[in-house]
């Protein structure tokens, strides 16, 4: 990914009000999709294949938060929850930059896994703005069978379903870490998404993108702006620290450490 990526998702987050002062590069780098056919990388999310017919993105990262996917294009509030199928999402999407970068959510084709996200109409134009935002991932389709919704409806959207997908795998490291300010935006959007959704909150959404996310490990920086008082700059704090220790463990949570000063 590029420097101006970089910087495109440090405004993200600090849209969210969670990025550490003068501390990384964090941005909210969430979904990635592919091309055709279904699971084949189209090579650079910025070169589009032909758009026809109706088209959707599945955010599957910080893109689940309606504030992380308006700070790239504010047409896109509305959005659906879903499950995909044959999608792995995990911790291993990495920013080349000369700054401090943080591991990002990425995803790769995998078959018998599921992934759970939200879908959001886009036009042409739309697309390649979030093709510059995710500037990396491999633009990927999704079949609508592979589609579960979760928001009351029987069939998912008519149209081409795309999510931006990873061609290679680089996992936490201490050059990049887990960062919880990006933590705090995914799953700040999985409790919105319950918020709105009936369904959702009864399919356990947030604890659901916990459990379908691979390689939660140290190390792990609590970079909120004040830790000590962390829902004054994000109201959920305690909600999303309880849905990590339920669901990942007291013992890993114990180790996430301030960053380095």
């Amino acid at each position: 990914m590029n420097p101006e990526c970089t910087i495109e998702r440090r405004k993200a987050l600090q849209v969210g009000g969670v990025i550490a002062l003068g501390a990384l590069t964090a941005g909210v780098g969430a979904s990635r999709d592919g091309g055709l056919p279904a699971s084949k990388p189209t090579g650079n999310s910025e070169a589009l294949p032909a758009l026809t017919g109706r088209n959707y993105i599945f955010g599957y990262g910080s893109l689940i938060q309606r504030e992380s996917r308006t700070s790239t294009w504010p047409g896109t509030e509305e959005a659906v929850p879903v499950m995909a199928r044959g999608i792995s999402r995990g911790w291993y999407d990495r920013v080349d930059t000369a700054s401090w970068s943080p591991t990002y959510l990425g995803s790769v084709p995998k078959k018998g896994a599921t992934c759970n996200g939200v879908v959001f109409s886009v036009t042409p134009e739309e697309l390649q703005a979030f093709a510059r935002r995710e500037s990396g991932y491999r633009l990927t389709r999704i079949p609508s069978r592979d589609i579960s919704m979760l928001d009351g409806s029987n069939s998912p959207p008519v149209g081409t379903i795309w999510y931006f997908a990873n061609a290679t795998r680089h996992y936490p490291s201490e050059q990049f870490p887990i960062v919880q300010s990006y933590v705090d935006v995914c799953l700040a959007g999985c409790l919105e998404t319950e918020d709105r959704f009936p369904e959702a909150r009864k399919a356990q959404f947030a604890k659901e993108f916990i459990r379908t996310t691979t390689d939660w490990r140290t190390p792990w920086f609590n970079d909120r702006i004040y830790p000590w008082r962390p829902f004054v700059h994000v109201p959920r704090a305690n909600d999303i620290d309880t849905l990590i220790r339920d669901e990942l463990g007291e013992d890993l949570f114990e180790k996430i450490t301030l960053p380095p000063r």
